[in-house]
């Protein structure tokens, strides 16, 4: 791809979405755009580029954008993150919530790796007798990762990052193609598209928000408003976590969030964030 071609998407990318698309490696931004060609039905990505330029770019940019910022993530990624969430929030949630679910919303969840591993977890916990109720709603950007994610179809590569043995026995079914997600699993998860620096989620408020990796491709001038809808989504004593040092030393985090002492990447809302913000 030439600098000009890597620059059109690049600013294709930015404009739609707010990510910064990584164009150091040509060659894979190259790949994920003759995915989306052969999809879309031109020939290769030179067919593809200049379609984009043409007539047909409003009805090509939303596949490029969402075949080049799709999130790839493994499973229970960031394991000591996860093992404070699953020891020590949730059981406080679920003290503090007492009758009622937790309401967990898993952001920018790609291909359902995350909000599958937090049902597992869930699972888990209640089957060593947890009291533990939990709604899971799902987002992400890109329609076709949201689709692939609620069929909870996983490649043997993809399932055996991160996952015992014992969790791929007792969580997932050998399929052609792969493994799926178990109904059990699939059923506790709601999915929804949503765009995080255009779109709302009106009164919702959630005990929980993951949200990892967005930050770091986010451009600079727009993490604030990412932030701040994060924070906006919290229940009143409600957390939020982040990829292991994604906050670290981020001053955008400042005043929406604050750090908790002795947890990595797990954030509190600020009580006079609302203050603040009038």
């Amino acid at each position: 791809m030439t600098p000009g071609e890597l620059e059109l998407v690049a600013r294709l990318c930015l404009m739609r979405t707010g990510r910064r698309l990584d164009t150091s490696v040509p060659e894979r931004t190259a790949a994920r755009l003759g995915i989306v060609a052969r999809r879309e039905g031109y020939g290769n990505v030179d067919d593809l580029l200049l379609a984009l330029r043409t007539s047909e770019a409003e009805r090509l940019a939303w596949p490029v954008v969402e075949g080049l910022t799709a999130f790839e993530r493994g499973f229970m990624e960031d394991p000591k993150v996860l093992q404070q969430v699953a020891r020590r929030i949730l059981p406080h949630l679920a003290g503090v919530k007492g009758d009622e679910p937790v309401r967990i919303w898993c952001a920018a969840a790609g291909s359902g790796q995350d909000p599958y591993s937090l049902a597992i977890l869930t699972q888990e916990a209640a089957a060593m007798g947890g009291d533990l109720q939990v709604e899971i709603y799902a987002s992400d950007l890109s329609v076709k990762g949201i689709e692939r994610a609620r069929k909870g179809v996983f490649s043997h590569f993809e399932i055996q990052k991160g996952l015992s043995a014992r969790q791929m026995i007792d969580h997932f079914q050998p399929v052609e193609g792969g493994w799926q997600a178990a109904s059990s699993l699939r059923d506790m998860i709601r999915w929804r598209r949503v765009n995080l620096f255009s779109d709302t989620l009106g009164s919702m408020r959630f005990d929980l928000v993951v949200c990892r990796g967005v930050l770091p491709q986010t451009a600079t001038h727009l993490r604030p408003t990412a932030v701040v809808n994060l924070a906006m989504s919290l229940a009143e004593e409600g957390f939020l976590v982040l990829g292991r040092g994604e906050g670290e030393g981020e001053a955008d985090l400042a005043p929406a969030l604050l750090a908790l002492p002795g947890l990595d990447a797990i954030y509190a809302r600020n009580p006079a964030f609302r203050t603040l913000e009038v």
